[in-house]
């Protein structure tokens, strides 16, 4: 990511609008105006290029200092000649009412030459849903020149530069944003149109993004089918699994299916729960489906995957009510029960080997069924099958170091995908690195704001344990402590709770809880 002053910044939008027309020329047979790309076309979708940008640059060149003079000249006339928002309203009028790829580029190329950032979400929106190639590069060209970021010419890079540059702006996207919002985005689903125009804040609006399926594409389990430890034969001793205990019963949640599956509607001692998993940040979370809605007994809701994401981050919708669900705060974002936060149960990333020792009465996950979505309607429709290997599912995510999704700028004290657990008491937040608890092998009690946790590690996760008033001061636990999946007891006979502590990625963590101390320090 780079930030370039004004001339060279005049100057590669020159190049990225010459690019552009030259692509115009060259599709312009080809392109029917539908918004999608021509079959077979594998150029890249977002900025210019690198063959097209060195070319243009060195026609550039070519001519020496004055032609460059004078093609910074007269993209700064251009530029003192931005379009009258009026203008800009009218075009956006246009394309809503008849989506096509000249009416699209047009559109993208005058709110880049506006100088106006309240732009950035709008551009960044139709560069998300990559209607054309050319609509791409008309809207990488604009957001280059709001931005002053150099795209990389990688769609899904320059996707994630342009839109960290929205979250890091937070700028008001302004009076027409709910319609343009709702309108592109109910293009891919009819329902997101409704569900998003519930979303109380024009700024959040603008930060969640589609996830690249439609609300349930992927698929939840409900009522999943467990298997006791003995009859399952598939499980390997070093996977790891998502390990829950609820008043003495004990279920492990493979993760090689949640990766794939991310919901499971399930009941745990009689209490309907529900296990989300958020692939992209690697955390799982334990929510009890049952909500306060003011109705006598209250509420019991089923979750679905709504396909959208904010800070890449699961948003959950349920089907009772259609509220959306923030998936890292179980917290109402909008709709019916908006504010309304779920209650969760403690959660353990453990290996399979790990938790059985501990429970070997345990009950897991059977493997999945083939699931046939359209059974009723569409019959000859094959069946949606997934490999359930361990460790297949985003093997190629987390082996790449960045996002796929637009995040806030995150400090580089961890990698971004580095586990942390997070610790919260009320404005005072603190990160602390799984692994090194792990290797340092012992229990530590850490002091956040006025609270005592104390963190028990295992191999791949730890238990959290509320201490309070114990008298344990910060700094490795006593050994004479015994540490269970329900509470923790100390030498002098004194128990205190378990208690539910998220596990995720730094940059999840960070994106939360900007003003985040970490351990270890340094």
């Amino acid at each position: 990511m780079v930030v370039i002053d004004r001339r060279l910044r005049l100057r590669r939008f020159a190049v990225a609008v010459l690019a552009l027309a030259l692509l115009a020329a060259a599709c312009g047979s080809t392109d029917d105006g539908s918004g999608a790309a021509p079959d077979g076309d594998d150029t890249p979708t977002g900025g210019v290029d690198g063959e097209s940008a060195a070319g243009a640059d060195e026609a550039v060149d070519a001519n020496g200092d004055e032609a460059a003079a004078a093609e910074t000249e007269a993209m700064e006339a251009l530029l003192a000649t931005a379009p009258d928002p009026a203008e800009i309203d009218g075009r956006i009028a246009a394309f809503l009412d008849a989506p096509n790829s000249n009416d699209g580029a047009e559109l993208a190329l005058a709110m880049g030459v506006s100088g106006d950032t309240r732009w950035g979400p709008w551009l960044v929106d139709i560069y998300r849903l990559g209607r054309s190639t050319r609509i791409d590069k008309a809207a990488s060209a604009a957001l280059f020149n709001l931005s002053g970021l150099v795209p990389i010419g990688q769609r899904t890079d320059d996707y994630r530069i342009f839109g960290n540059w929205v979250y890091r702006e937070a700028a008001d996207p302004g009076d027409g944003y709910r319609r343009w919002k709702t309108e592109l985005y109910g293009s891919i689903d009819t329902e997101f149109a409704t569900l998003l125009d519930e979303v109380p804040d024009d700024v959040l609006l603008s930060q969640i993004q589609w996830g690249g399926v439609a609300r349930g594409g992927i698929p939840e389990l409900n009522d999943p089918v467990r298997l006791p430890a003995s009859a399952a034969d598939f499980m390997t001793p070093d996977e790891l699994v998502l390990a829950v205990a609820i008043d003495g019963e004990a279920v492990a949640y493979p993760v090689r299916i949640l990766a794939h599956h991310e919901l499971a509607n399930d009941e745990i001692a009689g209490i309907p729960v529900s296990m989300v998993y958020c692939t992209l940040c690697r955390s799982a979370l334990m929510f009890d489906r049952r909500v306060d809605d003011g109705s006598d007994g209250g509420q019991v809701l089923d979750f679905q995957t709504s396909g959208l994401l904010i800070e890449s981050n699961k948003i959950m919708v349920d089907v009772q009510t259609d509220t959306l669900w923030r998936h890292q705060t179980g917290v109402g974002m909008s709709g019916p029960l908006e504010g309304v936060e779920l209650s969760q149960y403690p959660v353990l990333t453990t290996t399979w080997a790990e938790w059985l020792e501990v429970h070997p009465d345990t009950e897991v996950l059977d493997i999945p069924a083939p699931i046939f979505p359209d059974a009723a309607t569409s019959p000859e429709q094959p069946p949606i099958a997934y490999s359930y290997d361990p460790d297949d599912a985003y093997r190629f995510y987390y082996e790449d170091p960045d996002v796929w999704f637009p995040i806030f700028d995150t400090p580089d004290a961890f990698e971004l995908k580095e586990p942390m657990i997070g610790l919260l008491d009320g404005d005072e937040a603190l990160a602390v690195q799984v692994s090194a608890l792990v290797d340092e092998g012992a229990g530590r009690v850490f002091a956040v704001g006025d609270r005592r946790v104390a963190l028990v590690p295992g191999r791949a996760g730890a238990r959290a344990y509320e201490v309070g008033d114990s008298g344990l001061e910060p700094g490795l636990l006593p050994a004479d402590v015994e540490a269970t999946d329900e509470a923790m007891t100390l030498a002098d006979g004194s128990t205190w709770p378990r208690v539910a502590v998220p596990q995720l990625f730094w940059f999840a963590w960070f994106g939360q809880q900007p003003d985040t101390a970490v351990w270890p320090e340094g």
